[in-house]
């Protein structure tokens, strides 16, 4: 299997904006590379950003469920493959398997 070169992000859908940012730039030493009030990106080194936070209580603000899941949480996580090649035979091989990423 042709495994990814590092991690690249995860992005989190949360009701608990202030207090997911505060807690990931604390202890992960991150910056803020763009806050406004539905969308947050944070770094710790080069990458553009490492965590984002969409903020339901603005994106989803009549939202009845607050826990469901597929609503609140992971909303994805990416990695970097060190090249496309490596992406297409990572693809191919988990077809093979009867995997569809």
């Amino acid at each position: 299997m042709t495994a990814p070169s590092k991690f690249a992000h995860v992005v989190y859908a949360t009701h608990r904006y202030e207090e997911m940012i505060a807690w990931y730039a604390k202890v992960f030493e991150a910056r803020v590379q763009h806050r406004d009030d539905r969308l947050a990106f944070l770094t710790y080194d080069d990458e553009h950003h490492r965590f984002a936070f969409a903020n339901l209580s603005v994106l989803q603000p009549d939202a009845a469920e607050t826990d469901r899941r597929g609503v609140v949480g992971v909303d994805h996580v990416a990695y970097t493959y060190a090249s496309l090649n490596d992406l297409f035979a990572n693809y191919a091989q988990l077809k093979e398997q009867g995997i569809t990423p």
